[in-house]
């Protein structure tokens, strides 16, 4: 008997702990649904930001990020390679430091050869933009760099971290 009423009592008990420590899933939803508000309104060079450019500016733009797309993806590709290749490397029972500093390099290379890319086109971007343009397309850049910069404070990210997040 005694049996039976604590097994019942134990079944209870971890049904209402079960219920309070539940999070609220509303509560959740709405965290994500303002998060990605702020998001869209602080940083998203594709959003409301982009009001500033003209019809022209925007079709030009749509044509240089394809281009671009198309000199960085396999770019990205390979350091993925490269990054899965150091992940090998530096795990193996025995690594051999002068192929994990050769890897280093090469995927250092990458980056600066990507980094040149992007610099590239923000430079050929702000050509093409006005005084006023300038101001707001500057004042957006900013917003992005200090969101990432906050991103990563917050959750103890360094670039590499948030690199491979933002992949996901």
């Amino acid at each position: 008997m005694k049996t039976k009423v604590l097994g019942l009592f134990m079944t209870v008990a971890m049904i209402v702990a079960t219920n309070v420590s539940a999070q609220n899933p509303q509560q959740k939803n709405d965290f994500r649904r303002w998060d990605k508000e702020r998001i869209d309104r602080d940083i998203n060079p594709r959003g409301k930001h982009q009001s500033f450019f003209t019809d022209e500016q925007k079709e030009t733009l749509k044509e240089m990020r394809l281009e671009i797309g198309k000199q960085v993806k396999p770019l990205r590709n390979e350091l993925g390679e490269l990054e899965a290749r150091q992940q090998t490397l530096s795990t193996v029972e025995k690594p051999d430091m002068n192929a994990i500093y050769k890897n280093i390099e090469k995927i250092s290379d990458i980056k600066t050869e990507i980094a040149k890319i992007m610099a590239k086109h923000n430079q050929e971007i702000r050509g093409m933009l006005t005084e006023e343009q300038l101001m707001k397309y500057d004042k957006m850049k900013k917003r992005q760099q200090n969101y990432h910069h906050d991103f990563d404070k917050r959750n103890g990210m360094d670039r590499m971290d948030r690199q491979r997040f933002e992949k996901s």
